[in-house]
């Protein structure tokens, strides 16, 4: 029956103490009883190595995961990676920069207008203030943010929008 099944004899005469299969009264055993009773015993030891893989799998794709969010976690603290508040926060600082800047800049070209002789002079004028204003600018570039940002507010700018 062992050379049957395809299986050794001992594994055989334990399945036979285990009970998984049965014997004869003359220790023969009958192959439409023990083939079936074999083959449901493989399939559910198949059937849990299966499973146990399964959930090995999953533990092995969560290790990774835990692993993988732990590398980010390290790089954003080494400045490997830049997370998008910081990008966002950056951004809006610096934004915020520049338009302080433009708005500055209104009062002193209406000014520089106002008082000129000719619109020549006028033209030049404000090509001179938008000059400045372009140096401001590219100032802001090399100077980084900065560690606090106050708002800047320009009295005349607001008095010649309300007049």
């Amino acid at each position: 029956m062992a050379d049957f099944l395809g299986i050794k004899r001992e594994r055989l005469s334990w399945a036979t103490r285990e009970g998984l299969v049965s014997r004869n009264s003359d220790d023969s055993y009958q192959p439409e009883i023990v083939t079936p009773a074999w083959l449901k015993y493989e399939r559910s030891r198949a059937a849990k190595k299966s499973g146990k893989s399964e959930l090995e799998k999953e533990r092995v794709r969560l290790t990774r995961a835990k692993a993988d969010a732990a590398e980010r976690r390290l790089a954003i603290l080494d400045r490997d990676l830049i997370s998008t508040a910081a990008i966002v926060e950056k951004t809006k600082t610096v934004c915020l920069r520049i338009r302080n800047k433009l708005l500055l800049s209104v009062p002193r070209i209406g000014r520089s207008c106002y008082a000129a002789a000719s619109e020549k002079e006028s033209i030049t004028a404000v090509r001179r203030e938008m000059d400045i204003l372009l140096a401001e600018l590219s100032a802001l570039k090399n100077a980084g943010p900065p560690s606090n940002f106050e708002v800047v507010k320009d009295e005349s700018v607001e008095g010649s929008a309300a007049g």
